[in-house]
């Protein structure tokens, strides 16, 4: 017996190594066609999370918000995560360039009508980019940029990709319907600190407004979750409120400044700054040394305020109404009426955009459309143009 199991156990060993042989390369060989056409295959009609970057939760309600998304106006977007755009080869310089090949590999959105989009995060190489249909025009690249730098890197410099890539969809589905859809997570909007463009008043002992977290801006998102996600929400926001109420230096002398109440900052803002407050879009500090009189005024914006910046006085006072005078058809675009006005200077500007027609869903798709793993079918074979907008952190 021993002898005849000397004979068999080395056959078996070959064979086994063999199986083992055929099944890694039958794995490997959708890695190395998506190397050689250096894009790689899609899984999901709404999710294709090959970093890891997402929460189940943070997944679930962008799949929700996606298949809302589609099944109300017609359009498909697909979130798409990476650890580099340049694993997959090809010749892409630019992660515009990637993502736009992507977008027309995989053809998002309606092929008549071109109004797909593609939300496209390089964690690795630390750069975001949305892609967007040839059907929408240059108007759309300046309000997904806007997308990208006032609610998704604030949350990327602080390496919450998940909370910030849920938040920039909310931000696109605005963009595109013209109204802010349900936050289906348990999080508020965050405030973070910017850089104001104004340089000072009339007193002479102001100080310049500055962050102070070396370049990735103050963030206090105020997490109310459960479980271990309320542990590390309540954690973050206790750091963060220590950094921001933290005692300052007077730049002057070097004596601890004050932080003044309410009442009392209101002496130091400007009337543009006292309606932001008012308005809930901004809210300042102002820390005042006892000793030489200096102080420091420190705005955190908040970062999903209706208000804007105006593009005449350069506060966050600018309302935007967008009025539907035309509603797309499955035959024909729309228009929409987009109303600006500030509340401190008057600014006032309206415009005329086109909605792009609606586009049918396909009923013929097989695979389950709402499985968490797979969402089976295909795009409609949409292509774009290179317009989009992105950024880095």
């Amino acid at each position: 017996m021993r002898h005849l199991l000397y004979h068999i156990q080395p056959r078996c060993a070959h064979r086994i190594a063999a199986v083992c042989l055929v099944l890694l390369l039958t794995i490997l060989s959708g890695t190395l066609s998506h190397a050689q056409d250096g894009y790689p295959d899609y899984i999901d009609l709404y999710i294709n999370d090959f970093a890891g970057l997402l929460t189940d939760e943070d997944a679930a309600n962008i799949r929700t918000l996606l298949m809302d998304l589609k099944r109300d106006t017609g359009i498909e977007a697909v979130v798409v995560t990476t650890g580099s755009f340049h694993d997959y080869g090809g010749n892409h310089e630019t992660i515009r360039s990637f993502a736009t090949g992507l977008f027309n590999s995989w053809g998002v959105g309606s092929k008549e009508f071109n109004n797909g989009v593609l939300i496209l995060v390089a964690v690795n190489d630390r750069q975001v980019w949305i892609a967007l249909g040839a059907g929408y025009g240059e108007e759309y690249n300046d309000k997904m940029q806007t997308v990208v730098d006032e609610l998704m890197l604030s949350y990327f410099r602080q390496s919450n990709y998940s909370r910030g890539i849920y938040q920039g969809v909310r931000g696109v589905i605005q963009v595109l319907t013209g109204e802010w859809p349900p936050d289906l997570g348990e999080s508020m909007a965050p405030t973070s600190a910017y850089t104001s463009t104004r340089t000072g008043t009339s007193s002479s002992t102001y100080t310049s407004t500055q962050t102070d977290t070396g370049g990735g801006g103050i963030l206090e998102p105020a997490l109310i979750g459960g479980g271990a996600l309320g542990v590390l929400g309540a954690g973050a926001v206790g750091v963060q409120r220590l950094r921001r109420y933290r005692r300052r230096r007077c730049p002057g002398c070097g004596t601890l400044m004050n932080r003044l109440d309410e009442t009392a900052d209101d002496m130091y803002l400007e009337s543009g700054q006292k309606l932001e407050e008012m308005l809930r879009s901004v809210d300042y500090d102002v820390w005042k040394c006892p000793n030489c009189g200096n102080h420091k005024l420190l705005p955190y914006q908040a970062w999903l305020s209706r208000y804007r910046r105006c593009p005449g006085c350069g506060y966050r006072t600018l309302g935007v109404r967008t009025e539907r005078l035309v509603a797309p058809t499955y035959t024909s675009t729309g228009q929409d009426k987009i109303t600006r006005n500030c509340r401190h200077c008057k600014y006032h500007d309206e415009q005329i955009v086109t909605v792009p027609q609606l586009t049918r869903t396909s009923s013929s798709s097989s695979g389950g459309g709402s499985s968490s793993s797979s969402s089976g079918g295909s795009f409609g074979g949409g292509s774009s143009s290179g317009g989009g907008a992105g950024g880095s952190w």
